[in-house]
């Protein structure tokens, strides 16, 4: 919206800018100031338009005398979004506006209810596989009394006396690991029932919280399904999460 009397703007005299929608009324009028969002100089009364309206308002202007035409004017609206830059993102290192502050937020959603999902899928795997390793042990454990009952009819008083004593120590170690099995499952549910929060959070919260409300929350979020995540990979040198085995063995 700038007139330069046909020479190049990088060239052209600092009086020589004038102001378009002056000019469409056939006034020649220097212009006074430069908008660097519009690209363009500006008289002394279409400046006061230009504070006055919405859409201009927030543009930043500076005496034309201050302007230099041969330093390329500072973007501060997105190419993507066609909104203001007011907001900076420190992971992308540059300026962002707030459509591209929604879309981060979005994406930050997924893939936190994404690694929600897997823990959990892991978790009650884990509670499946502990849940039939005691089945398993159980069947163990029977099949050491029928063994023990087979030897007993065999060796007479020795063998009851044996009996007692080999089904009282099975029952110990099988009561012994299915209680640190069951301990180890309930402590496993609590942890399910922390994430199922947490996704009902990022569900119901976050869409209705604001801007801030919902970075903050997203962040006490992500913490949380770090040390949920860490808690998982700590498993993997955990014996509560090895299978357990009731074998008796023999001379």
């Amino acid at each position: 919206m700038k007139s330069t009397d046909n020479i190049n703007r990088s060239w052209h005299p600092v009086n020589l800018y004038h102001v378009d929608l002056v000019k469409k009324e056939k006034i020649n009028t220097k212009a006074e100031y430069w908008c660097y969002n519009c690209d363009e100089g500006l008289c002394s009364t279409c400046s006061g338009h230009h504070k006055r309206f919405k859409g201009t308002r927030d543009h930043k202007t500076i005496d034309i005398k201050s302007y230099k035409p041969s330093i390329q004017a500072i973007k501060t609206e997105c190419d993507k979004h066609g909104q203001q830059l007011n907001l900076y993102c420190p992971s992308h290192l540059m300026p962002c506006c707030d459509e591209f502050e929604k879309t981060k937020i979005y994406q930050s959603k997924q893939s936190l209810e994404k690694q929600i999902n897997s823990i959990n899928h892991f978790l009650e795997k884990l509670v499946t596989n502990k849940s039939k390793n005691i089945a398993r042990g159980e069947r163990e454990y029977e099949s050491i009394q029928d063994f023990v009952v087979k030897i007993r009819k065999e060796i007479n008083s020795h063998l009851t006396r044996l009996e007692k004593k080999l089904c009282n120590e099975a029952e110990t170690i099988l009561n012994q690991v299915k209680s640190e099995a069951s301990d180890f499952i309930t402590e496993i549910k609590g942890k399910q029932k922390n994430l199922k929060k947490m996704q009902e959070h990022l569900h119901t919260v976050i869409p209705h919280t604001s801007k801030l409300q919902s970075f903050l929350g997203l962040h006490q979020i992500e913490q949380q399904v770090h040390q949920c995540q860490r808690y998982v990979d700590d498993l993997e040198d955990d014996e509560r999460a090895k299978e357990f085995s009731i074998k008796m063995k023999q001379k």
